[in-house]
């Protein structure tokens, strides 16, 4: 943000900046323009402790006035299912027959504690990564 000699204090950048809670569309632009300022060059302590506290109103805001929901089991299984490029046959002897897996993807159906299990070990498998269990899958 700043590069001069003459390093701003903590109580200099608020009297500068005056962050108070967001609530109106421009003070949130105007408070994402400030994060996406500071985001390009090297911090001091000062800069670093009012860009945290600019992002956390930043997400109080965002949570009030753009909440978002939880993902579906369905949502959840088609990206997982595209990300790992698997296909609905292959997910037969996961899940147990042709019509299930269809019907399941079409939310149809509901996974049961079981199929929700299999499919976590399935996926589980395919990435080192991942460590999920049947409640990812509603179980």
């Amino acid at each position: 943000m700043t590069s001069t000699s003459s390093q701003q204090t903590y109580i200099d950048l608020l009297i500068q900046y005056q962050p108070k809670p967001i609530k109106t569309e421009h003070e949130y632009h105007a408070a994402l323009t400030i994060v996406e300022g500071m985001m390009s060059g090297k911090l001091t302590e000062a800069e670093t402790t009012l860009f945290e506290l600019l992002v956390l109103l930043i997400e109080n805001y965002e949570a009030e006035h753009y909440p978002m929901s939880e993902p579906t089991i369905v949502a959840t299984l088609e990206s997982l299912m595209h990300e790992f490029n698997v296909k609905p046959d292959t997910l037969v002897e996961v899940i147990g027959s042709v019509e299930q897996v269809t019907e399941i993807i079409n939310g149809e159906s509901e996974i049961s504690k079981t199929q929700a299990e299999s499919l976590a070990k399935f996926f589980n498998n395919l990435s080192c990564e991942l460590s999920l269990t049947a409640k990812d899958f509603g179980k």
